[in-house]
């Protein structure tokens, strides 16, 4: 699964005894086609948001998501963004914060 598959949930991370739910995107293209990647991002994030919206994330059994869980969207990526992108992912963490979702970006190299 990855960001080039943009109705799947890619990785869902939890830990036992916490309220932190991580919903992990894994990017694993390069910024060389800017626009296509943007595109491609903005609809695996819009799958996500409908994931918790939807109430989907809380049916889960596996992992064990808990009742009122600390959600944050984890872009991770191979390579660093560029400065659309970086200008892209500030306005998306404004509009996942004001629905109570977090995001990260987490540059992991191989």
């Amino acid at each position: 699964m990855s960001v080039q598959e943009p109705q799947t949930i890619d990785i869902v991370a939890t830990r036992p005894d916490s309220r932190e739910v991580r919903l992990v995107i894994t990017d694993h293209l390069p910024w060389s086609d800017e626009d296509t990647h943007l595109q491609l991002l903005q609809e695996k994030l819009n799958t996500y948001i409908a994931f918790v919206e939807s109430g989907q994330l809380l049916k889960l059994t596996s992992p064990k998501v808990p009742p009122d869980p600390e959600i944050t969207v984890v872009i991770a990526a191979q390579h660093p963004p560029t400065l659309a992108a970086e200008t892209f992912l500030e306005r998306v963490k404004e509009v996942l914060s004001g629905i109570g979702i977090g995001l990260l970006f987490e540059l992991r190299a191989d």
